[in-house]
């Protein structure tokens, strides 16, 4: 059975397409270095258009219209700019009302885009661009220490990290927040308090990333300026041991959030990565792989939830679980020295 996969990767080849969702303008270049927050690309996602009648503007007929036409499809005006004319006792024009670009001009009529803020896409790692996709994106390249969650708001930046608790397991609260945490990724253990969200804020800090939050503060989350990465759920749940060793083995390095939407089915997952030298050649980790024997699994739901453990036994059958329920399965053996069964729709494998 295909499965998705995910990353906690003390040291790795990270390598991430950076794509419009329509066609734009690249602006970063080949060999850049880059930070998570500069633009690598833009495009104009909804541009506003204007119909002008030059007939009903000049007051005179379509023909005569396009004689007094001085612009032509592609030229780039700004407000005020002569679009047609003058003409008649009072020298009659039509101005362009907006800066914008004129798309067709003929038969009395020109259609004009007005500029609009453009969307900007950002390069969501630090890293070097390896290759440009002409009017797409770019490839973005580091090596350095990956870590994935399964919640983000869908900010970016980046900063030095510091941690709010010893363990990255007890409940994170406002009073933990000084002005020490300014400009910093704070991390941390597990959030139910709204007031933590807007406490970090005021200080202001540059992100967060915590182990698990009540499902009732994503609304509040969502709306913070700052990035906000769940590593592993909703409820009152420990970071795993493999995160929040990599993350307080690397305090005080400075680390970058892209807190993307999580996608199973893609393989997009928000996550933090760590720019490391290196001079060592590391594999591109892989998006998907296969449930076998000896794999390594991270329990994503159910009584397990954040576990680590090892696929034991993986029978041809369905599995038979205690409730009547027959599903496909996995003997896994846990951290701890516990064994239990464990649907692999429960699992992802996870790369270390």
């Amino acid at each position: 059975m295909l499965a998705s996969t995910k990353h906690i990767l003390p040291r790795t080849n990270i390598r991430r397409e950076r794509i419009l969702p329509q066609l734009g303008r690249v602006v970063a270049r080949r060999m850049q270095k880059v930070v998570p927050t500069d633009v690598v690309a833009e495009a104009n996602l909804e541009p506003e258009h204007i119909m002008i009648d030059l007939t009903q503007g000049l007051n005179v007929s379509a023909a005569k219209a396009n004689d007094l036409l001085q612009r032509q499809a592609g030229d780039v005006l700004s407000k005020g700019d002569v679009i047609a004319g003058p003409v008649g006792l009072f020298q009659r024009v039509v101005r362009a009302p907006a800066d914008c670009e004129v798309k067709i001009a003929g038969e009395g009529k020109v259609l004009l885009e007005k500029d609009t803020p453009s969307y900007q896409l950002l390069a969501g790692m630090k890293g070097t661009v390896t290759n440009i996709i002409p009017e797409r994106g770019v490839i973005i390249e580091t090596v350095g220490a990956l870590i994935q969650g399964v919640w983000g708001n869908g900010k970016i930046a980046h900063g030095v990290m510091q941690r709010l608790s010893k363990d990255l397991e007890g409940e994170v609260q406002a009073k933990q927040v000084d002005i020490s945490f300014r400009g910093a990724i704070a991390i941390g253990g597990y959030c139910k308090d709204p007031e933590f969200f807007s406490t970090a804020a005021s200080i202001p800090i540059k992100g967060l990333i915590l182990g698990s939050m009540s499902s009732a503060l994503i609304p509040v989350a969502s709306k913070m300026e700052y990035p906000i990465i769940i590593i592993d759920g909703f409820g009152q749940k420990p970071m795993n041991t493999l995160a929040s060793r990599l993350l307080i083995t690397n305090e005080e390095k400075e680390i970058s959030l892209n807190a993307q939407e999580y996608n199973r089915t893609t393989g997009k997952y928000p996550e933090a990565i760590i720019s490391l030298p290196s001079p060592d050649n590391f594999n591109v980790p892989k998006d998907t792989d296969e449930f076998s024997v000896g794999k390594k699994v991270y329990v994503d739901s159910g009584p397990y939830a954040t576990r680590i453990g090892t696929i034991e036994v993986i029978p041809l059958k369905t599995y038979t679980f205690a409730s009547g329920i027959q599903t496909q399965a996995a003997e896994i053996a846990l951290d701890g020295n516990q064994r239990a069964w464990i649907p692999l729709k429960n699992l992802e494998i996870i790369e270390t």
